[in-house]
């Protein structure tokens, strides 16, 4: 059985793996700079020191020119789009440079498809470039290749039409590689994502897990600290979970946590971090909240969880919440503030206990 994950944007997909296309780059600038001067001593075997060997030489000295010149741009923090953009460019110039080439070579000289055929096998793989760009780069290549084939003398016809052949098969070669790269690519890092997505995630509910909370919580306070801005903590507790789970069947429990979350997520802010704390606890984390915009907060979320009943298998059950509230205070960290909270959310348990217990005293004197 083959795993699915959700697919990433070509956002998310170019700003992961713009470092390794950004090497990948270089290295081809590199190797083709490295390659120019053997293919210009090429040229001026086939050319001798003519016009035609000066106008090639010049254009091969603009492609090197330009190599070296995206290099050091790109060496300077040049954006990856615009990276792009110039290397797509050059690609065009160097394999202009070479058609020309091509071309005013000798009609009876074929060693330079030896050249051309590895060209349009390599160019998908390797040149870091959009598919579309790149897909109609390397067919205007292959097509200026089959017409430079249909002019130059062959032994024969078969030599001509094996020629002929290869041409179509390595850029055929070439495009099913990088199609089959492209995708593998896309899959590495959708399976990626999810893991990292389930990692930070609580899988009932959606929500933050423990561990993301607190690496959030503690990045915030670093942040309003150093900012000199406040920020608060509330921490719910859902009132008798475990004896609704007992009484209405197994897995209700998960379907009033499921609940509980949206209706929280309803509550709160947008900005507001949501997470589930434990077994039957939620912590919300408010950036810039003090104490009294805490508190209204709590009031809110509790008043829109108890709303309305939660319908299970045809029943109706009725939630109710505990919450603990606590705000920064001068020296706070991470622990402080949660010790504080789940204090405050003892002493809400506690009173509502005292108030219970003094009704049963009351109804039993009475």
């Amino acid at each position: 059985m083959h795993a699915t994950y959700p697919d990433v944007t070509e956002a998310e997909f170019r700003a992961q793996y713009q470092k390794n296309d950004r090497a990948q780059a270089h290295r081809v600038l590199r190797f083709v700079m490295g390659l120019s001067l053997p293919l210009l001593y090429i040229d001026f075997l086939l050319l001798g020191m003519g016009q035609s060997f000066v106008v090639l030489a010049c254009l091969r000295s603009v492609a090197f020119v330009s190599a070296w010149w995206i290099l050091r741009a790109s060496q300077r923090r040049l954006a990856s789009a615009n990276l792009e953009q110039y290397l797509f460019y050059w690609a065009i110039l160097v394999l202009s440079v070479q058609i020309i080439s091509d071309f005013l070579s000798p009609l009876t000289y074929l060693g330079h498809f030896v050249i051309d055929v590895w060209i349009c096998m390599v160019a998908s793989i390797v040149l870091p470039i959009r598919a579309a760009n790149l897909l109609g780069l390397v067919y205007a290549y292959w097509f200026a290749m089959t017409a430079l084939c249909l002019t130059k003398i062959f032994p024969s016809f078969v030599h001509q039409a094996t020629l002929f052949v290869v041409l179509i098969l390595s850029t055929y070669t070439g495009q099913t590689v990088a199609a089959y790269l492209q995708k593998f690519r896309l899959k590495l890092l959708s399976a990626e994502f999810e893991l990292q997505r389930k990692e930070i995630t609580d899988p009932l509910t959606g929500l933050a897990n423990r561990r993301e909370f607190l690496r959030n919580m503690e990045n915030e306070l670093q942040r309003h600290k150093r900012l000199g801005k406040t920020m608060s903590v509330l921490m719910f507790d859902i009132e008798d979970l475990k004896q609704i789970n007992m009484q209405f069947g197994a897995g209700t429990a998960d379907m009033v946590l499921v609940e509980v979350s949206k209706r929280m997520q309803r509550a709160t802010r947008n900005y507001d971090c949501l997470a589930r704390f434990g077994t039957e606890e939620f912590v919300v984390l408010l950036p810039e909240a003090f104490a009294e915009v805490a508190t209204k907060i709590a009031a809110r979320a509790q008043y829109t969880i108890a709303a309305m009943p939660v319908a299970v298998s045809g029943r109706e059950i009725k939630i109710s919440t505990r919450v603990g509230v606590t705000t920064l205070q001068e020296g706070d960290n991470v622990e402080n503030m949660l010790r504080r909270a789940e204090d405050d959310l003892k002493r809400v348990q506690n009173t509502l206990l005292d108030e219970s217990e003094t009704q049963n005293q009351s109804l039993v004197f009475a």
